[in-house]
């Protein structure tokens, strides 16, 4: 409790003393109320002193209340993005009520589960299939696969306290870092990739789509996939080789029964939202508004009960902090605080005569080595991503290419330890790998990964007309 509270005083305080000072010159009165509260806000999000939501509801009600400014404090409700990630969540909830996450684990392990790296690539590919419809690497990879896998394991005689080489550790680890990667490939495959695009939008003046950025995605996230299982399976092998899958596939079935009416449903609507997501560009359809829709048929055919979408707090507690933390985003691009901040950096920082690549993996390695101090990958975004974005535009940066290559640094970066994203805490917690082993494999994973997005990524972004 006197953590919290010393916590609390910090965030409370140090937006205290920022309204104290004087105004900086070519900043208006009301930016710099709003980056005081934003402060506050991002402490609040890092110390966590409260809850996510209340931060942020804390943070609106100081700029409605204070500063007179209710279209600042609930402007991004009405907007597309945060009910994207919000839609995004519950639909995520239905492979889980209604049993069709599992079922598709349980498929691809009866038909390619023979061996323990080919479970590997099987949590991979789950992992894959699962990430455009559950923007959240814990709801996706803790709460669907890993139950699945760590089950596989203990069948297999692996568990924490005993024999956790055989097979169990293996798994842990690469579940780790497909969640982080698959994590990369899709807007709708992380709640910060819809901010993130927010943030690009307020400024760098750019946008992409949800195709573009799968198919911008796809190449060197899928060699990662490709290499990675392959690459822990030689640094961190299993002991056993051979697995029996018939069997635990056989067993998985017999606890999920015959394909319900309602997994049907689902698998048709997520097929359409996938088809209707990626055809966006030439339909004009949004891609929230397909979410919507989606959500909307799930519920009018029982899919989801109104009454599960109500329990679903991860859902309605991102959604509020969500939107608060965007509203006062766009509070400040209006009050041209990314302006002002766009040209100290021009005055003070020369990037004249340095070649455009090196300041991008300038940038790109300041985001990774900082990862060290966020214990939350949303925490990071809303603190660094907006620094690192006008320096870029400071420096004449290709926006889209800076866009993707912040996304992939800001999912895959956290795989250096064992606390840069939520889903780690579980993985980890689970008691199978010792830390040093788990933040060794996670670098060395970091490197490859990030150098496969910066040399093949920028590539093939380029041959896309991206920059």
């Amino acid at each position: 409790m006197k953590g919290k509270l010393i916590k609390g005083a910090i965030c409370f305080l140090v937006p205290v003393l920022v309204l104290l000072m004087p105004v900086p010159q070519g900043l208006t009165l009301i930016a710099w109320q709003l980056f005081a509260v934003y402060l506050g806000a991002v402490l609040g999000i890092v110390l966590k002193p409260v809850a996510e939501p209340v931060v942020l509801l804390t943070a609106m009600a100081a700029v409605a209340l204070f500063f007179k400014q209710i279209h600042a404090a609930l402007g991004a409700f009405g907007e597309t993005t945060p009910w994207l990630v919000f839609t995004a969540f519950i639909i995520g909830q239905c492979f889980v009520e209604t049993g069709l996450g599992s079922r598709i684990a349980y498929f691809l392990i009866d038909k390619f589960g023979k061996s323990s790296l080919r479970l590997g690539y099987i949590s991979t590919v789950t992992d894959l299939i699962l990430s455009p419809a559950i923007p959240s690497n814990t709801a996706r990879t803790g709460g669907l696969v890993y139950p699945i896998f760590q089950s596989l394991a203990v069948t297999l005689d692996s568990r924490p306290d005993s024999n956790a080489r055989r097979i169990g550790s293996f798994l842990m680890v690469l579940m780790y870092q497909n969640s982080l990667i698959t994590g990369t490939m899709f807007i709708t495959a992380g709640a910060i990739m819809p901010m993130m695009i927010k943030l690009t939008n307020n400024i760098m003046h750019a946008d992409i789509s949800w195709m573009q950025w799968a198919v911008a995605m796809a190449v060197p996230g899928s060699i990662c996939l490709l290499l990675v299982p392959y690459l822990v399976y030689k640094i961190y092998p299993p002991e056993i080789k051979a697995v029996d899958n018939k069997a635990i596939a056989r067993e998985g079935y017999k606890k999920l029964g015959p394909m319900s009416r309602h997994e049907k449903i689902l698998v048709v609507l997520f097929v359409l939202a996938i088809i209707g997501w990626a055809t966006g560009t030439v339909t004009k359809i949004d891609s929230t508004a397909i979410a919507l829709s989606l959500l909307a048929v799930s519920l009018l055919t029982g899919v989801i009960s109104w009454e599960k979408v109500l329990q679903c707090k991860s859902a309605w507690s991102t959604f509020i902090w969500y939107a608060g933390i965007i509203s006062l985003a766009n509070g400040l691009n209006s009050a041209k605080f990314f302006v002002w901040l766009g040209k100290i950096f021009e005055q003070n920082l020369n990037f004249a005569g340095i070649n455009s690549l090196a300041v991008l993996a300038g940038l790109i390695f300041l985001t990774v080595i900082v990862r060290y101090f966020f214990a939350s990958t949303i925490a990071f975004v809303v603190t660094f991503i907006p620094v690192i974005f006008t320096m870029g535009e400071a420096a004449k940066l290709p926006a889209i290419p800076l866009l993707l290559m912040c996304a992939a640094s800001a999912q895959i970066a956290s795989l250096m330890t064992h606390y840069g994203n939520a889903v780690g805490t579980v993985l980890y917690g689970a008691g199978y790998v010792d830390q040093g082993t788990w933040w060794k494999i996670g670098h060395i994973v970091t490197v490859v990964a990030l150098t496969i997005y910066f040399v093949v990524g920028l590539s093939w972004w380029k041959v896309l007309g991206l920059w």
